[in-house]
Parts: C-alpha cells; structure tokens; sequence
C-alpha cells in the first residue's frame, strides 16, 4: 500500500481533541428540595475531580472520523496488474480498402491480396484471444465490435468491399488513440495496406498511444501508372464554338510514353488526340469545340489508354451545363459612347462569356420589360425618363441586379436612381493638389472585390459624392469617400460605382483592374458568382443541399444507378451529402436548383509510392514504452503494475461514520425532559 499525498497523514494528530473532550468528567449531582439548611453543620468538603472516559461509542466514532479524512487527503492506493501484467491485449486488423487497392498483382487485386494476409494474421491468434477487424479510406469503419469469436472476424473480412475514396492513416491512428484510452488494454495492430506514402499526413496525426504495437503488412509493389490527373473544363456552355477543354495526363514511376486522349460526351466520342507524357512527368491535352453538346446537362469524360495495373483512373467524369448567355441591358443616353465600349469589351473578354450585351436609349428601356434581363446597367444618366425609375424600382424589388455609373451627369439628380442615396456634388484632384484619388480601403471579402491587388495603380481624377447612409461601402478613395457601394432592395441588388465608365474621369478601363471588376460585378449582380456550387469534386467532398433560409424545404440527390440515396428525414434537414464513389449524381437543392454533379477519385491514389521503411519506423516507436517514474512505475508498455486509488471506499465510509456519530451524538447529548410538577391537591 502507498500513498500519494503522506504529508497529509500528519492529520492524525487531531484524534487528541475528541480524546481530551471526553476525558475530562464533570460530578453532577441533582439539586433536591429542602425546606431549610438552618439545622445542618457548616463544614469543608474536600471536592474530588473525576476523570474517566465518557460517551464510549460516541468518542469511538470520533475518532474514526478523524483518522478517515487525514486518510482520504492523503490518497491511499494499492497496486494491482494491469491488462498487460495479465498478460491481456487486443488485436486490431485494418485492412486498406482505398483506391488504390483496385490495383492488380496478377489475376487478383490488392484488396484481395490484403483480405487473404487479413484471414492468415487471424488464423494464428490463440483461442479466445479477443480481436476487431476495422476497414480503412478516408474514414474508418469498424466491421466488428471486439470479439473472440473467428468466425465473425473471419465473416468481416470477407465482407469488406472496395472503395472510391483515398486513404488516411491519421484516421486510423485517432481511432487507435481512442480505442487505446477506452479499452486501457495494450493494441496489437495489424495494417494490411499498399503503405502510400500520400495516405501519409503531417507525423504529429499519426501518433500512437504508448502500448499500442503497430505490425505492417505490404501488399503489391511500385508499378507505372498513368491517370488522368486533372481537366479543366467550363461548368457552363454559351457558345460551343469558344469552349476549351485541358486535360493532363501524369505518368506516376512511369517511363515515358505516347497516349491517346479521348473526349466523350454522352456516351459519344467527340475527338481523341495523342499525348507526349515523359518519364515521370505530365502531358497534356486541349480539345476546343463542343457543338454536340446538347442543352441542358451533358455527362462527359476523358480517357486514356494506358492499359496499366490500375485502369480505374484512366478515366475523368466532368459535367457541363449547355444554356443561352444571360442578358443584360446597358441603358445609355449617347453622351459618353466609350463607356458601352469599355464595358461590353470587359463582358465578352473571356472565351465563353455568359453574358449578352444590349443597349437601349433610356426613354426605349422605361417602356421594355426588364424582367427577361438579369442585370440592368446605367451609363452615367443625367435624367431619368418618366416611368423607368418606377419600372427599375419594381424590377429590382422582385429579384433584378442593377449596377450603375453615376458621374458628372448624374450630379444633377438629387439622389442615386434606386440605390436611394444623396448625391453630394463632385471630388476633383486638381492639378495644384494630389493631381489623382487611389483606392485605399477595400471590403475584401466581398465577391466583386476579391483579388483586389488587381486595383493598385488605378487613378480617378474626378468622383461623386455620394451618400452612404444605407448603403455598403466595397470600396473607398484616398480622400474617404465611397467607390463603390451596395444596397440590398427588397429581393434585389444595386451596385454603384461614382466615377465614369468612359476612361475620362478615371483610367480604370484602361487598365488591368477593369475586366475582372466588370465581369465580377456583372457575375455577382446576374446569380452566377463564386458562390455558385462547383460540380466537378472528389469523391469525398461535400455537396450542399440547403443554405441557413431553407430549412425545411426538401432537397433530392439520386446516385450513379438513379437511386435516391436520402430519407424523409434528412431529405427535409441535411445540409450536406457525401459523394462516396465515382459518377454522376443528379442534385435538386432545398432552393430548387438543379445541377449535375460529376464524382473522380482523388488523384493522389493514383500515385503508387509507398512510404520510407525509416518514417514507418519512426510510426512504430511512437507506441513504444516511455521512461520508468522515480515510484519504479512503467509509463508506457513496461508497466504491469498500475496503482488503484483506496479513495471513494474511504470517502463512502466516512460518509457512514459522520451519519452513525450524528445519530449517536444526538441520543447522548440532546437535553432531558424536564418532569412536570403535580398540582397541589
């Protein structure tokens, strides 16, 4: 027996106050009743003090009161065996079943291979030697609770199936740091694995708990493999004619080597190419053109003929959505012409642009229905024609984007059209002062000014002043006054910019900031900004369903064989859903949008590698044992004894002193009745 904290029995000493208390005996005696003391003897009575103990059961408990809680402070503890000295431990067998375990050794692959290693390392446990069988991707799935039964091991194993995702051992190592705390049982682990080095994630994730023993079972060998590694593609189509389609094919410890590249979309071949790919190295490929792309969703893919060990990534899913270009209307009053010139040029700079420019006079657009445009664009106007301020109210109120310029001639108004702010008169940087504004403070996390290193060097000689009262400001001058702002009205967005659009007033369409500012803004005005879901990912990522305002709402996704994969439930609720294997997944979000989602496995898979026999050294040691402590207690795998507090036994039996000593003391202690006197008769 020992203690962790002996000072405290020093506690002890107290036991001399109960003593004291019930040594000393005061001789009490009863008064009686005499009618007179005049005929008795005035003498000396020597007085005897009597010293004995008293309340014996009642000191008793007392004293055990005392000598308990100078134990519980000083923490008693016993030794006894841990699971270890018992010679216990638990067997886990993970087996790999990543992407790349499809490869093929011979007639069978990796995972086959793994699962026969998987069947051998259990037929030598001893019986009644307790066993889990866990399967490994990117997450962990544990095919049996512990058990010592072999044919439920034996059942989990062969139930283990192939899997689309990319392999993480740091979730192998938490679960066994998890498993390890619960358990307080020494971990004899046994990784069946292809051992890639890119499953391999920063050292400190994969740490394991001390008595925890790692074994590695490698399965295959470095072969040459070929992939298609990436392709970047549209996510939408306007003009079939502009598309352009890369894609790049790696040769992963591979010699170098010609491949045909071949694009197919809706299950058609569209072109096929040739691909110079060196040793060890990239190559790549452009195809340009879709005209066969049909409206709509079109399911395509790349593929190569790389006839290697790993056909699974020779090919790579991609969708896109063939539409019309959304339209927008530029209204303009003639007065500055090189502003719909800069403007349409920075729109339809980009090979496929999404956007389709049309200018109307201001007194044609207040008369045009504006609900089949998805951004409306004022040009600097010094007037208003009656009714197109009214039908640009309603327009934005409902759902529509505006997006003007407010100059010099719009100093006239009194306040901005629709964004409803106070024009203030004009800022001019003369040539006597700073000779040119520059944009000093920007809302970088706005979407239309992201990249905003983009705006250095822009000079604006001359801005409006306007008002910013309930408005945000994405932009300021140097001289503090807003560049541009934006207004949320009713179910719609304005956006203003205070200068001109014509390179007079300011350089900015003369330079390198203007095109990605125009064709952010009009992208973020028209619905079609960065916020939109990419629908080319990994398998998995995450698809999202719903935003913070559906809830409720039901959202729909079918899998590669058109089945729907969500409940009632979560149909209703998830915010997200997984993608777990390759394919196309046909989504409806909680908002109704409809979108075709194309699933790859993560290229990192493709790369056969396997990690460095001194890193899964260094993986080992980390469960090895830790120092012995200055007690000759083990801190890791050599310990088999473990020390077992004595603690709430001791803190239970001085709960049950202190309750039998208050019974007791109230029993001895508590004062007597006084008898009532009887009447006189």
């Amino acid at each position: 027996m020992g203690f962790f904290s002996p000072w405290f029995l020093a506690g002890v000493v107290a036991v001399g106050l109960p003593i004291w208390l019930h040594l000393l005996k005061r001789h009490k005696t009863d008064p009686q009743p005499f009618p007179s003391l005049m005929f008795f003897e005035h003498r000396e009575q020597s007085s005897v003090q009597h010293r004995r103990l008293d309340y014996i059961l009642l000191f008793i408990l007392r004293i055990l009161m005392l000598v308990l809680l100078a134990l519980l402070f000083a923490n008693p503890f016993i030794r006894r065996l841990t699971p270890k000295g018992e010679g216990k431990k638990l067997v886990v067998v993970a087996v790999d079943r990543s992407f790349s375990m499809r490869t093929k050794e011979g007639t069978s692959t990796r995972l086959d291979d793994a699962k026969a290693e998987a069947l051998n390392v259990l037929s030598k446990l001893p019986p009644g030697q307790s066993a889990q069988v866990v399967a490994l991707a990117d997450t962990l799935q544990a095919m049996t609770q512990q058990t010592a039964d072999p044919g439920e091991l034996r059942g989990a194993v062969q139930a283990i199936k192939e899997s689309d995702a990319r392999a993480s051992f740091g979730e192998l190592a938490r679960y066994l740091r998890t498993l390890s705390e619960s358990t307080k049982t020494p971990l004899d682990v046994h990784l069946i694995s292809d051992l890639q080095k890119s499953a391999m994630p920063p050292f400190t994730d994969v740490r394991l708990d001390q008595d925890t023993d790692i074994t590695f079972h490698t399965v295959g060998k470095v072969q040459p493999n070929w992939a298609v590694e990436t392709v970047i593609a549209p996510q939408h189509v306007y003009d079939p004619k502009r598309v352009r389609i890369s894609a790049t094919v790696t040769g992963f410890s591979a010699p170098a080597a010609t491949r045909t590249v071949t694009l197919l979309m809706n299950g058609k071949t569209i072109q096929s190419k040739s691909v110079n790919v060196p040793e060890n190295g990239r190559g790549s490929a452009e195809f340009t053109g879709l005209d066969q792309a049909s409206y709509g969703f079109n399911r395509c893919e790349i593929r190569i003929d790389s006839a290697d060990s790993l056909p699974g990534d020779d090919h790579y899913a991609f969708s896109v959505e063939r539409t019309d270009p959304k339209k927008v209307l530029f209204v303009d009053d003639g007065r500055r012409p090189d502003g719909q010139q800069f403007f349409g040029a920075a729109l339809n700079a980009t090979d496929d642009a999404a956007f389709q420019l049309e200018a109307l006079r201001p007194e044609v657009a207040a008369n045009s229905d504006l609900s089949k445009y998805a951004v409306v664009v004022l040009n600097d106007l010094g007037s208003l024609p009656g009714g197109l301020e009214q039908s640009l109210q309603k327009y934005v109120s409902v759902g529509g984007s505006l997006f003007e310029s407010i100059g010099p001639g719009s100093v006239a108004l009194p306040r901005a059209p629709v964004l409803d702010e106070a024009i203030e008169g004009t800022s001019y940087a003369s040539r006597e002062g700073e000779r040119f504004f520059s944009v000093s403070d920007l809302d970088t996390g706005h979407d239309v000014m992201k990249s905003v290193e983009r705006f250095d060097g822009v000079k604006i000689y001359l801005a409006v002043n306007v008002g910013a009262t309930k408005s945000r400001v994405l932009a300021r001058l140097s001289n503090g006054k807003p560049l541009v702002l934006e207004r949320k009205v009713g179910e719609g967005k304005v956006l203003a910019f205070t200068s001109t659009f014509d390179a007079v007033q300011n350089d900015m369409p003369r330079h390198y900031a203007w095109v990605p500012f125009v064709q952010r803004s009009v992208a973020y005005l028209g619905g079609s900004g960065s916020t939109e879901q990419p629908t080319n990912l990994s398998v998995g990522e995450y698809v999202e369903l719903r935003t913070g305002n559906e809830k409720g709402a039901q959202a729909e996704v079918q899998d590669p064989d058109g089945q729907r994969v969500l409940s009632l439930e979560e149909s209703a609720q998830a915010r997200n859903f997984e993608l777990t294997r390759e394919g196309f997944y046909e989504v409806r979000t909680a908002g109704g949008k409809r979108s075709l989602i194309a699933a790859h496995a993560n290229r990192k898979e493709s790369d056969l590698a396997v990690i460095p026999q001194e890193t899964l050294d260094l993986w080992k040691s980390t469960g090895s044992s830790g120092p012995v402590t200055a007690s000759g207690q083990g801190t890791g795998s050599e310990g088999n004894t473990s020390p077992w507090s004595l603690s709430p036994f001791i803190l239970l039996l001085l709960l049950g002193v202190a309750l039998a000593e208050s019974v007791v003391a109230d029993r001895y202690l508590r004062p007597r009745a006084q008898p009532q006197e009887t009447k006189a008769a």
